[in-house]
Formats: structure tokens, sequence, C-alpha cells
């Protein structure tokens, strides 16, 4: 009797323990925050997977508006971020912000974010170019949702959209509380640096015009972009990297330097020792984007930046200093 009483102990025994072996511990895996950085990314693979199926080369990108047709600093924002990186695939030719803005104004159109069949068309003609992203921003509280529309210039139709859902985080509240005309005086100068919403530098040199336009840091690379304009006739320009004893160069918040970076004057990349001969035609404006490489930690602030500008005409070469840029992310 007792024999079969520990048998029948010993076989709960081995069915407790087998069953215990069964139960799973689950791991939680805490999700990262998803960055303004990587959803912009995100938003600019959508729209150019849309492009390469629909073979389209050549774009113009609007400037977001609200649901009410307000563009704030967010919607320039966006557009900016939009052509930099687009533009940065060499596989796009954007149209410079600036430039489709005038069109906009001298024809009339209008537009803030949202954009009809006929004004569509329009502009393909004007500029040629084949589609246009416009786009909308909406509050959703402790959200942002922004939908991009791919429009088509030759029949002024929606072919494809493109959405993101971002937190409003500080940055963001900021970029939505002022508006693109002006901002409120409330605002500090430190407020200011803190979101990139500065009044953009420009130098002119012998009527050749460079506008800063951003600066961010990413995969150890300090990407710093600039427009450059000819305001008078054509003409051919040269940017160097290094000319005698000067240098293209940058120099952090900590008196680091850094030189020889890849850059890009519109499709021209840079070989030994520059970009040489390019022609820039009248009132044209093309992004020039350089690359320092190799940078293992992020600068606050460059203190300064130092162009070549040669212009073979004159066989002069020209220096240009750009200071206090806000490295953003």
């Amino acid at each position: 009797m007792k024999t079969c009483k520990y048998t029948l102990l010993f076989f709960l025994f081995l069915l407790i323990q087998s069953c215990s072996n069964k139960v799973k511990t689950i791991d939680f895996i805490e999700d990262k925050p998803v960055t303004l950085n990587q959803q912009l990314q995100n938003l600019t693979n959508q729209i150019i997977s849309s492009f390469k199926k629909s073979d389209i080369s050549k774009i113009a990108i609007i400037e977001f508006a609200d649901l009410d047709g307000n563009v704030t600093n967010l919607g320039i924002f966006i557009a900016e971020e939009l052509i930099t990186r687009i533009f940065m695939t060499n596989k796009f030719q954007v149209i410079e912000r600036n430039l489709l803005n005038k069109i906009i104004k001298e024809q009339e159109f209008g537009m803030t974010g949202y954009i009809d069949d006929e004004s569509a068309i329009s502009i393909g003609k004007i500029l040629g170019v084949e589609a246009i992203v416009s786009g909308s921003i909406t509050d959703l509280g402790n959200n942002i949702k922004i939908n991009a529309r791919l429009i088509s210039t030759e029949e002024g139709t929606i072919f494809s959209v493109a959405s993101i859902t971002l937190p409003k985080d500080n940055t963001i509240k900021k970029l939505m509380s002022e508006s693109s005309i002006q901002t409120t005086d409330s605002k500090t100068e430190t407020e200011t640096k803190d979101i990139q919403v500065t009044e953009k530098e420009s130098q002119i040199k012998q009527d050749v015009e460079f506008v800063f336009e951003q600066c961010f840091y990413a995969a150890e690379t300090v990407t710093v972009v600039f427009s450059v304009t000819n305001q008078s006739n054509d003409k051919e320009i040269t940017l160097y990297d290094r000319y005698e004893k000067s240098y293209v160069r940058i120099i952090d918040e900590q008196g680091k330097e850094f030189r020889s970076p890849k850059f890009t004057l519109g499709t021209h990349k840079n070989g030994w020792n520059g970009i040489r001969n390019v022609t820039m035609v009248n009132n044209v404006s093309t992004k020039l984007v350089y690359n320092f490489k190799n940078i293992k930690q992020k600068p606050e602030e460059i203190k300064r930046m130092d162009v070549l500008l040669f212009l073979p005409n004159l066989n002069s070469c020209f220096v240009l200093n750009f200071r206090n840029i806000i490295v953003g992310s």
C-alpha cells in the first residue's frame, strides 16, 4: 500500500514538473522612440518609391500647410527636408523652393499646401517638372499626421500618396506655433536657434549668391546645404576643395577642424580638388551639398565654415565665411 502511495506521489511530481517546463517567460522589449529624422526618411522613401514606379525624374515640392491652409515653419521645414533628402539620392532633379515660390507668386496661383488641377499643369509647363509634391499637417493632440500627395503635372491628378505620424514633441510644437510670415516677439534667440529657423545667411561674390539652407548630422557625417544662384549673365564657376593656403573646412564649438568634404553642385560631384567649370545659368538656383565624413561625435554648432569659389573668367578665388551654424539631427 505504501509502495502505491509513493508511486502516485512520484507521478504527480513528474506531472507538475512537466507543466512547469512548458510555461514560457515573455521578455518585454521596450519600443525605441521614433525620431523626427527617422520618420522624415520614411516619408522620403515612400515618395521615392512612387517616383521610381512612374519613371519620374524632375519634381517640385510645395510647402506643407495645416487643414486651414496656413503654412508654419514646420511646413517649410518638411518641404526643405524632402528637397534635400530626395536631391541627395542623385536620381532626381528637384526645383529650388525659392524659385518655385517665385513662380507661384508671379503667376498668382496662391497655393499653400494644396494645389488644383490647372495650377499643377501650369507649373509643369513653366518649370518642366513631371510631378509636384504637396501635403497637409494635421494636429491629433499628442501626435501630428503628415500626408503627402504626388500630383502628375500632365493631368493634374494625384497618382500616389504617402504619410507618417510624429509625436508632438517640443521641437514640433515650436515649429507649428511659428508662422512662416512672422514670429512672435516672445521667442528668444536661443529658442530660434534650437529649431533652426533663423534668417538664412547669404553671401554674394561677383554676382554669385550662396544662401545657407540647413545643416544636420547623421551616420558620422555633417551635411551642410546651400543654394547657389548666378544673378548676372551666364557664367562658369569652379568650387575648389583647396586653393593655395585656403581650404573648404568647418570648425566646431570645441575648435575641432574638419576638411576634405565630398560635395555636389546640382548633378556634378567633386573629383580631385573640386568641381570645375560648371555653367551657372542666370537666376537658376542650384543645390550645393557638402558632406564632412568620419566625424565621430556630433558637433552642436559650426563656429566657422569656409567655402571656396573660383571664377575662371576672372582667374580669381574667393573665400566665403559662414558662422554660427546650428547642427541638427
